[in-house]
């Protein structure tokens, strides 16, 4: 359930009698190719929270630039889900469904232990969705272990048969932002350096205003995508043109520290618990207005839930001036 930190709700699925009015054409697209990662250094360490508790960080970090990829999650899946005993790979990645809303994005093809990961055409740069918070662990462990293959149940996190979400590992070398990482690289800049009175914007576009819709290519200051009732979006359903574009469609309007997309597109995970079991989402979606995206909103849901707007980015420790592999600045 989305609250705000001034306690009002908003249902967790929106029952929204229009869709987005999308009329996709080729999108400009970062330059993100398979699982090399580009990273952006969050400095400023030792910063304090803002009012609702969140941002402070004492140590520089790494968060990816960008949303992990359609395509950098099919090198993953074609790494160790010949087999997917662990359900990596979700139906709706490839079916719709009933929902109009909805793109399709990766195929499987073969049988249990020669699966075959494909994805669909033109869909290689959005941000990989229907990821659960246990699919993105097993994600950072292939990472921090090099990427071998069926190397996912040890690493940054150890997870064990029918066990829950472990702790990261404090010798992880990747892993999903905790809540104050990701809040900090979303909306903190000191006033000293440009930032508003306090060090806190309240949209990850550096910007106390609420963004533009992104709809087409031309990509304004200050944009995101998300969900707007006041334009209808009739999708034939063989164009396969859903509502989410290539990361950094919105390439004006990243946040302080370089990120692109942490605000609309797709949910993001952080390391954080909300109550009992439920992990922490930042960021907002494309299935949710502009609000859903400011500072003072997080929603909580099941570490094993999935949804076609639920996705995730990665950080890690700043690397060492050395050059010789190996990191400090992080905890």
């Amino acid at each position: 359930m989305l609250r705000s930190f001034a306690g009002s709700l908003i249902q967790p699925t929106m029952k929204f009698s229009v869709f987005l009015a999308l009329a996709l054409a080729p999108f400009w697209c970062p330059p993100v190719r398979a699982v090399d990662m580009e990273w952006a250094t969050v400095g400023d360490p030792g910063n304090a929270a803002d009012k609702t508790g969140y941002g402070a960080v004492t140590y520089a970090f790494q968060i990816g630039k960008y949303e992990v990829t359609v395509e950098q999650y099919a090198e993953f899946l074609n790494a160790v889900g010949a087999a997917d005993p662990f359900r990596l790979w979700e139906k709706g990645m490839e079916d719709p469904g009933l929902r109009v809303d909805h793109t399709v994005f990766l195929k499987r093809t073969g049988e249990a232990g020669s699966y075959k990961y494909e994805v669909l055409p033109g869909q290689d740069q959005l941000p990989a969705s229907f990821v659960s918070y246990f699919d993105a662990m097993r994600f950072a462990n292939w990472m921090h272990n090099g990427k071998r293959k069926g190397d996912t149940e040890s690493g940054a996190y150890k997870l064990a048969p029918g066990g829950g979400a472990p702790s990261r590992e404090a010798d992880a070398r990747v892993w999903i932002p905790s809540e104050d990482e990701w809040y900090k690289a979303a909306y903190y800049e000191p006033q000293a350096k440009g930032g508003p009175n306090g060090g806190y914007w309240l949209y990850p576009t550096r910007s106390n205003e609420k963004p533009k819709l992104q709809v087409g290519t031309d990509a304004e200051s200050n944009s995101a995508r998300y969900f707007d009732d006041k334009l209808l979006w009739i999708r034939p359903q063989p164009t396969n043109t859903g509502p989410l574009m290539p990361v950094a469609s919105c390439r004006n309007s990243k946040s302080p520290y370089g990120t692109f997309d942490q605000g609309g597109g797709v949910w993001e995970w952080c390391d954080a618990v909300a109550f009992e079991t439920k992990r922490i989402m930042r960021g907002g979606s494309v299935r949710y207005p502009q609000h859903a995206m400011l500072s003072t909103m997080r929603t909580n849901v099941s570490p094993d839930f999935r949804s076609h707007d639920t996705g995730f980015r990665l950080a890690r420790r700043v690397p060492a001036p050395d050059g010789a592999g190996t990191t400090a600045g992080a905890k």
